[in-house]
């Protein structure tokens, strides 16, 4: 693990995420909440933005020049955990590589199995402690492949962890750069609750009391000789002979709208559906084009039941050749069509994971890794060109793009050496194997969503006030804004959220701009506040505030309806009792922000007052503006406020279905040509 810090300042600002990450003060000091886990792309990202600078100080440095620049001179410092281990709040490291359990420093076990006796350790300097938090560090890999099987090792490392501490929770620690695709793979077990898509401080990584690490996981040691769910099992700490051959089988879900969604695609594709997947991640597990195409019409010669089916475009013309490129084009539409097809004969490691998650039969094609890499899955069988292990790059998933220049004539060779009659009479083999196993698959659950029994950010922290009626107005606007906001609002961002009648889209915003962005809410009626402060706190979204405030301009002392919580009350109102109180004024421009993404303002807010409020925010973060519900009469002055900041205003009826005495108003500068579904322009 590498731990960075920065002499200065810098932000990062992409259109996945914002982060502000601050320098450290004090050179001889660590300054924890200034020092940085690199994880993910956040590191590489500041180092760029760095060099760049820096030839705009210095005009005459080349590229090359640029590449060259040491970390020194861009004020860059790093250091590896070893250096935090002295650190009485630092985590313990677990697994093949452990800390503080024996010895100094970090320490490599060549025992069999180790973890057990390390989380023993771990228990026993902890006595008092009832609940233990573990991280894992940069997820198992970012490819889907490394993710599928890393989290079905994890899943027999989770219940090692059970059984040697009293109460357990894991999270997946990825950085900023994983895919959705890789976070939603690891999310849906049960051994995980969280997954955290952006690097910690030092600070923030005190939360835990230990992690495995898998950085850099391609150069650990055995990597390359164990199988893959062995090796994953081996670094944890387990000795992987222990573990059933059973339980090292994928499980793992497809989301119902592909799975739905490729089956009538290819409801009308009568016959023996094969799937022929010949590209890989790297061009060295690629089956060359030309190969492939000549691959792919021998297979249609050999067996003319076939109908051959291609997720990518690939030259060749035949009648019983479907080229879906087109339609499969997200992962889980994917793992859909891996599921669905009859057969599978592929080079992506990730398609063979999914077939046995499936249980479809499958040839995987090996031009690099042996066949007995992936020796537990039933229906699958592994193929390697002739003489593959003598080729140059043999044990290796990639090679740097100049090595691979320079070696790519020769594996052209080894591919050409695949025999299609051995390939389809292995793949015939395994579907007769497959029917004969009726209660496959195992592994799959075909799920509508993610199961949030396990994870935090469930919304079953929820607060509400016992009597109070959320109006129609104000539900719909929360799945309305919830869906509008989804591009805008990335980790990192600031959002305001004036007037919160129910927590469920407080939570939302502040689980998507965590953990390093913020959102604040200002709502003037004190219970309110509370319940929407409980609901965040319960949820571990710490990346809010609540301000008991109205947010309009003009005013120092406000005075609104009291809120009495035992008689019936309505979330479009103040209060339900004739008292007045004094509530604090805190307008949007008194918050002085240094950026902001979405203003989000709900009713009873005086909306023209609220906008009047925040027009130096306007002007200089240039926001989302988000209203709603908003009458007919109060439309009209909320946007002429606005106008004057130089926004647009679009709006729709506040119901479906119903007419516009009652809108939500959306907001954006002029500059931000963003297209708004649903709404039409007011002016």
């Amino acid at each position: 693990m590498l731990i960075f810090s920065l002499t200065r300042d810098v932000t990062l600002d992409t259109k996945v995420f914002r982060r502000h990450f601050q320098a450290v003060t004090d050179l001889d000091a660590a300054q924890v909440d200034r020092l940085y886990l690199d994880v993910g792309c956040e590191l590489r990202l500041i180092i760029e933005k760095l060099q760049d600078e820096y030839v705009l100080a210095h005009p005459d440095t080349d590229e090359a020049a640029k590449q060259m620049l040491l970390l020194d001179q861009l004020g860059v410092k790093l250091g590896g955990e070893e250096s935090l281990l002295s650190w009485l709040f630092f985590p313990t490291r677990l697994g093949r590589m452990s800390s503080r359990l024996v010895g100094e420093g970090l320490y490599f076990h060549k025992e069999a199995e180790v973890l057990p006796a390390q989380l023993q350790a771990l228990r026993a300097s902890k006595p008092d402690k009832q609940h233990f938090r573990i991280a894992v560090i940069n997820g198992f890999g970012t490819n889907l492949g490394d993710c599928t099987i890393g989290i079905t090792a994890f899943r027999q490392v989770q219940s090692c962890l059970a059984r040697y501490l009293p109460g357990v929770s894991c999270d997946i620690v990825f950085g900023a750069g994983v895919s959705a695709a890789a976070a939603d793979i690891v999310a849906f077990d049960k051994s995980v609750e969280r997954v955290l898509c952006q690097a910690p401080t030092v600070c923030e990584f005190a939360q835990y009391d230990g992690y495995f690490d898998f950085s850099g996981l391609t150069d650990k040691p055995e990597y390359e000789t164990l199988p893959a769910v062995d090796w994953y099992l081996w670094w944890c700490g387990l000795d992987p002979q222990t573990v059933r051959p059973e339980h090292k089988r994928n499980c793992g879900h497809i989301r119902w709208d592909a799975w739905n969604e490729v089956r009538s695609v290819l409801h009308d594709k009568p016959g023996k559906k094969v799937l022929f997947n010949p590209k890989a991640s790297v061009p060295m597990r690629t089956m060359p084009p030309g190969i492939a195409s000549k691959f792919a019409r021998r297979l249609l010669e050999l067996d003319p039941e076939m109908r051959l089916i291609v997720d990518q475009p690939i030259d060749l013309q035949h009648k019983r050749l479907i080229d879906l490129s087109s339609q499969i084009n997200t992962p889980e539409k994917f793992k859909a069509l891996c599921g669905l097809v009859d057969g599978l004969i592929t080079v992506n490691s990730f398609a063979s994971h999914v077939a046995d998650l499936c249980s479809t039969p499958a040839v995987h094609l090996c031009s690099t890794i042996a066949g007995g890499h992936y020796p537990y899955y039933p229906f699958s069988a592994a193929i390697n060109p002739q003489g593959y292990e003598l080729l140059p790059a043999f044990g290796k998933v990639k090679v740097e793009l100049a090595v691979w220049e320079k070696i790519s004539s020769l594996y052209h060779n080894a591919w050409e050496s695949i025999s299609p009659v051995e390939v389809l009479s292995k793949l015939q083999e395994k579907m007769v194997q497959r029917q004969a196993a009726p209660h496959e698959p195992k592994g799959l659950a075909l799920v509508t969503d993610i199961s949030t029994a396990s994870c935090v950010d469930s919304n079953d922290a929820t607060r509400r006030l016992v009597r109070q009626r959320l109006i129609a107005e104000h539900a719909h606007a929360t799945k309305r804004f919830t869906y509008l906001t989804q591009h805008i609002l990335n980790a990192g961002s600031v959002c305001v959220l004036a007037c919160a009648p129910d927590a469920s889209l407080a939570l939302i915003l502040a689980k998507r701009v965590a953990p390093h962005g913020e959102l604040i809410v200002l709502e003037p009626r004190a219970l309110l506040a509370r319940s929407v402060e409980s609901s965040l706190f319960n949820a571990g979204l710490f990346a809010s505030r609540v301000l008991q405030a109205m947010a309009i301009a003009g005013a120092k002392d406000v005075k609104i309806r009291a809120l009495d919580p035992w008689t019936e009350s309505r979330s479009s109102e103040w209060g339900n009792t004739r008292r007045m109180i004094a509530v604090p004024n805190q307008t949007v421009d008194d918050l002085a922000l240094p950026s902001c993404g979405s203003l989000i303002v709900q009713s009873p807010m005086p909306f023209a007052q609220f906008i009047a409020g925040a027009m130096k925010t306007l002007k200089r973060c240039r926001p989302f503006i988000f209203m709603g519900p908003v009458s007919r009469e109060e439309v009209a002055n909320a946007c002429a406020a606005g106008i004057e900041a130089d926004y647009e205003f679009w709006a729709e009826a506040a119901l479906p279905g119903s007419d516009l005495s009652s809108m939500l108003v959306v907001g954006r500068p002029k500059e931000k040509n963003v297209s708004i579904d649903g709404f039409s322009k007011l002016m």
